[in-house]
């Protein structure tokens, strides 16, 4: 019995040296060159992940206080006629009668697309108003610019003795709609545009426009 016992106790003791050496094995690989050069690589890793992360951060920050910010469109008149001009100064109440034709050029200069509203053009002689056109609804693709036809019937009446041989005429443009920036974000942006038109009787023509 006392041989068996002792049998066991030399195995137990054999198998807590077996059990040492491996933990000693084990931990000598974890410090080993190649396990310290593994852990320097998985750190580097991470470094180079983060630093692309916050890098990513700060151009979509300048993006979007540059290039994302939202603008206004940018609204100039390009050309502008008139046609069927008739004047009654001799009549009661005294009118005088026209189609005024603008093409206006309307620039979107945002980084995403821009849609817009229907809109008007109110034309007016003095505080009255006379006549008012139609812009009809469109989109504008972005970073381009886009021309739009306005035809406005005009009627002034009661002018009398004080009308000369140069008409002025003013005409009011706003145009209003909702830019898309990269599909995700939308805002609302408008243009304006004041105009005074220089219209002679005699020619029957616009001398000279002035907008701003």
């Amino acid at each position: 019995m006392a041989e068996k016992k002792d049998h066991h106790q030399r195995l137990n003791q054999l198998n807590g040296s077996r059990r040492e050496l491996e933990a000693e094995e084990e931990e000598f690989q974890i410090l080993s060159p190649k396990a310290i050069t593994r852990g320097r690589r998985r750190l580097k890793y991470c470094g180079i992940a983060i630093a692309v992360v916050l890098l990513q951060v700060v151009v979509l920050g300048v993006l979007c206080l540059t290039l994302f910010r939202f603008k206004d469109p940018n609204i100039k008149l390009d050309s502008a006629t008139v046609e069927n001009l008739s004047v009654g100064l001799t009549s009661t109440p005294s009118t005088i009668n026209m189609t005024v034709n603008q093409v206006i050029l309307v620039k979107n200069q945002n980084w995403g697309g821009l849609k817009y509203d229907e809109s008007a053009v109110v034309f007016s002689y003095g505080d009255v108003t006379v006549g008012q056109g139609t812009i009809s609804k469109g989109s504008i693709k972005m970073r381009k610019s886009k021309k739009v036809t306005v035809v406005a019937e005009v009627k002034i009446e009661g002018i009398g003795s004080e009308i000369n041989s140069v008409l002025g005429l003013k005409s009011y443009t706003k145009i209003s709609g909702k830019v898309n920036m990269v599909g995700v974000v939308k805002k609302r942006r408008s243009g304006e545009m004041d105009c005074s038109l220089s219209i002679s009787l005699a020619t029957q023509r616009i001398e000279d426009f002035n907008c701003h």
